[in-house]
């Protein structure tokens, strides 16, 4: 029986190898970045796509942490 990974040993800004950025719904891209950690609503955050110029709204979830964390994180341009 495999073991599932402890979620206390996980750490913010280390990205899932696996996992993709948001998806653009206009054009679909996931050459995307985190805009706002707050959208219209509670559950949402907003992102912009790098490829068309347009900002979305994506559930949040582990991965929108995860985007805010490197974010906060990366030295200023």
């Amino acid at each position: 029986m495999s073991e599932a990974p402890d979620p206390a040993s996980a750490h913010l800004g280390e990205r899932s190898p696996q996992r993709e950025r948001p998806r653009c719904p206009f054009c679909g891209s996931t050459e995307t970045e985190l805009f706002s950690l707050f959208g219209q609503q509670l559950l949402t955050a907003q992102y912009y796509c790098n490829r068309c110029h347009t900002p979305f709204e994506y559930i949040k979830g582990d991965d929108v942490l995860e985007d805010a964390q490197a974010k906060l994180s990366a030295p200023e341009e």
